[in-house]
């Protein structure tokens, strides 16, 4: 696996700032796309403000304990990490098979996760893993979509080993 040094990573940073801001044009019609995008954020504020901080958190608690047991259950899959207190959310590899693979799977069966190295490189290096799938729970998932989830990385499974 390739190291980087913090300076090699520092260059990548720049020259992608670089790239995205020396292409940023200003349009006509800019405002609409932020008018709209405030609107939005004002509803989501105004909904999360009318629940329960304590209802998110028993939620969440309820959802990822339903996740652990249901992805434990799946031969191959290893857990990156084991905190002491855990999030919602999960780092996970499946033996044998790239989690960009997996990922590609789980899109194409309607799940949304992340795949990559989530800009931790030295961490995944450390692992000795190439990527994690980091699956994240929240107030709006249900325990249909940690099913979905299952059941998502076995297709995967069954994909890539037959």
């Amino acid at each position: 696996m390739r190291r980087f040094t913090v300076h090699r990573m520092e260059r990548v940073v720049v020259a992608c700032l670089l790239l995205l801001t020396s292409h940023i044009a200003m349009a006509a019609g800019r405002f609409d796309v932020v008018e709209s995008t405030i609107d939005g954020l004002h509803a989501a504020i105004d909904y999360v403000a009318g629940l329960s901080w304590d209802a998110i958190r028993a939620h969440e608690a309820a959802l990822l304990a339903k996740a652990l047991d249901r992805l434990r259950a799946i031969p191959g899959l290893r857990f990156q990490g084991r905190p002491a207190r855990q999030a919602p959310v999960m780092s996970l590899t499946v033996e044998g098979i790239h989690p960009h693979d997996v990922g590609t799977v789980l899109d194409a069966e309607g799940v949304a996760v992340r795949a990559g190295h989530h800009c931790v490189q030295p961490l995944m290096a450390r692992f000795g893993v190439p990527a994690t799938i980091r699956a994240s729970l929240s107030f709006y998932n249900t325990a249909d979509d940690v099913e979905a989830l299952g059941t998502g990385i076995e297709k995967a499974i069954e994909v890539f080993r037959g």
